[in-house]
């Protein structure tokens, strides 16, 4: 069964430096507190996959 946990938790037991992460919504759907959580714990050298880039990648690139 999943397990919810705070937002902070799975970033970071799930996303290392050096991973390939993708962050998937459009418009109002757009992971805007996950990629800021990403961003707080300053994950380095990731590959960011998007169908349609957005201004989460571009802080995720500038971070």
């Amino acid at each position: 069964m999943a397990e919810i946990v705070a937002l902070a938790e799975a970033v970071s037991q799930l996303i290392a430096d050096g991973d390939c992460v993708a962050m998937e919504g459009f418009t109002h759907l757009i992971p805007h507190a996950a990629g800021h959580e990403v961003i707080r714990q300053h994950k380095r050298a990731l590959r960011l996959v998007r169908m349609t880039p957005d201004l989460i990648y571009d802080q995720l690139i500038g971070a």
